[in-house]
C-alpha cells in the first residue's frame, strides 16, 4: 500500500486530482447507496410490523417526507413573496385611487369694490 502511495504522489498535480475525484465519488457513492438500501429496510421493517400488529397507521417515506417539506418552502416563499409584492401593489393602487378622489376646488375671483 505504501509503494502504491508513493507511486501517486510521484504523479503530476493534475493527476493526483482527478484520482481525488474519482476516489471521492466512488466512496460517496457507496454511502449513498448503503443509506438509500437502510432507509428502504427501515421502512420496509416498519410496515410488516404493522401489518402484523394490524394497526392502521400512515407510513411516512423519508424521501416522501422530503419532497413535502422542500414543496411546503417553496409554496411559503412564493407566498411571501407574492405578499411583499402584492402589498407593494396595493399601496400603489390606494394612492392612485386617493389621487383621484381628490376634490378639486375651482376658485373664482370676486371682485370685491370698497366703497
Amino acid at each position: 500500500m505504501r509503494e502504491y502511495i508513493k507511486k501517486i504522489q510521484s504523479k503530476p498535480e493534475h493527476i493526483r486530482k482527478q484520482i481525488l475525484l474519482g476516489s471521492l465519488v466512488v466512496c460517496m457513492t457507496i454511502v449513498v447507496f448503503i443509506w438509500v438500501t437502510t432507509l428502504v429496510h427501515i421502512s420496509t421493517k416498519k410496515e410488516t410490523v404493522k401489518k402484523d400488529v394490524g394497526v392502521k397507521k400512515e407510513v411516512v417515506h423519508p424521501f416522501a417526507l422530503f419532497g413535502q417539506t422542500l414543496k411546503d418552502t417553496y409554496n411559503n416563499l412564493t407566498a411571501s413573496v407574492g405578499n411583499i409584492s402584492g402589498t407593494a401593489e396595493k399601496e400603489k393602487i390606494k394612492v392612485e385611487e386617493a389621487k383621484a378622489e381628490e376634490k378639486v376646488i375651482d376658485l373664482i375671483p370676486v371682485e370685491h369694490n370698497n366703497q
